[in-house]
């Protein structure tokens, strides 16, 4: 009997112990997760292009001597910034004044021997009418003449030749600009083989060189002269250089010229910009990235650069709905402007662009979103 009543004891217990399971609740779902959104906006932007450019002195001399001598004076600090004309080195003259005062001397020889050349045929011209010389006789004195002549213009020549070599015994600097290092020093004997004496470069203003496309600068030629055929104003182009240390050089440029020839290898042309250089900050041989400014500045859709993802379908992003699930949105953007991307396309007005959290969401699932706490800007010196 006790085995029966073990058996009817059980059965009886199930119904609890299933009772007691099904009573434990479900554990609750996660919350949906927290993310920052920011609803695209828009700011005057004016169109910018950048290109890798490089520093370049509008005029780079190389300071050689002309004539043989030792150099008795060296008029500047390396370093200095020298005027036009200022006298940079002073060969010892002594030898070329002496060479100048001997053409001198014979320039006087070579015109005592021509008036006595052209005294002698001048008798002879009056004697040959009445046959007390003979046309032999003539053409010798015409000879003496003609090699009279020659002498004299060999002395003149000598002297200029002689007054030239003087003048370069002074070596001037050709252009207003900073002087170099220069390796020679007061007693150094140079000649025209001896190389570089100093380096001088003009750096006010400086030059910029950069490299455009070929169809980008002609559609921009295209443009201006459909405008001016409309009795319109050119569209204005704005240049600003950003040196390699991401700060923008204070003074603005301008285009100077455009090569005449495209590379035939990477189709772009060569611009030079001008850049005012008053306090010699630009240095040759420097890179950095011209940024051109085209016409005034017009609204663009914003979107901050943090909420940008990219991956082998492009750049998207993703925003929040109106019933807060995450929904993702191919874009096409343009341009950086600032902390931010101009929008070409992709998005709307209104739309919610979860700027932070981005790694927490999925497509298709809700999300918890919340303002901005603040919106980028653009960095100084970015306008």
């Amino acid at each position: 009997m006790r085995p029966t009543r073990s058996v009817a004891f059980a059965a009886l217990a199930i119904p609890f112990v299933l009772a007691a399971c099904g009573g434990a609740e479900d554990p609750p779902p996660a919350p949906p997760p927290a993310v920052e959104v920011q609803e695209v906006f828009m700011e005057p932007v004016a169109t910018e292009f950048e290109h890798v450019a490089r520093t370049r002195a509008r005029e780079d001399a190389e300071i050689r001597a002309r004539i043989t001598g030792t150099i008795l004076e060296r008029n500047f600090e390396e370093g200095q910034t020298v005027e036009q004309d200022a006298l940079l080195f002073r060969i010892d003259p002594r030898p070329y004044e002496a060479a100048l005062n001997a053409a001198r001397a014979d320039l006087a020889q070579a015109n005592a021997a021509l008036d006595i050349a052209q005294r002698n045929l001048n008798r002879g011209e009056e004697l040959l009418p009445d046959g007390y010389i003979s046309e032999a006789e003539m053409d010798k004195l015409r000879g003496e003449r003609d090699r009279a002549v020659a002498g004299r213009e060999a002395a003149l020549a000598a002297i200029e030749r002689a007054e030239l070599n003087l003048n370069f015994t002074d070596i001037r600097a050709p252009f207003t600009g900073r002087a170099g290092r220069s390796q020679l020093s007061i007693g150094d004997l140079v000649d025209p083989s001896t190389g570089s004496l100093v380096s001088l470069v003009q750096s006010d203003p400086m030059l910029v060189d950069f490299d455009i496309n070929e169809q980008a600068l002609l559609a921009a030629m295209k443009t201006n002269q459909s405008r001016v055929a409309e009795d319109l104003p050119p569209i204005e182009y704005t240049l600003r250089l950003r040196l390699v240390s991401g700060d923008y050089y204070p003074l603005a440029g301008a285009i100077d010229y455009a090569s005449n020839r495209v590379n035939p290898t990477t189709g772009t042309i060569t611009v030079t910009a001008r850049f005012p250089n008053p306090d010699g900050r630009l240095l040759p041989g420097q890179f950095g990235r011209v940024v051109i400014k085209r016409g005034e500045p017009q609204m663009r859709m914003l979107i901050a650069q943090s909420s940008v993802l990219e991956d082998m379908q492009g750049r998207y992003v993703y925003i929040v709905n109106d019933e807060n699930l995450v929904v993702r949105k191919n874009v096409t953007l343009g341009q950086r402007h600032g902390m931010n991307w101009v929008v070409e396309s992709g998005l709307e007005d209104g739309d919610r662009v979860i700027v932070n959290g981005v790694q927490k969401v999925r497509p298709g699932l809700p999300a918890a979103p919340s303002p901005v706490t603040s919106r980028p800007h653009e960095q100084p010196g970015d306008s």
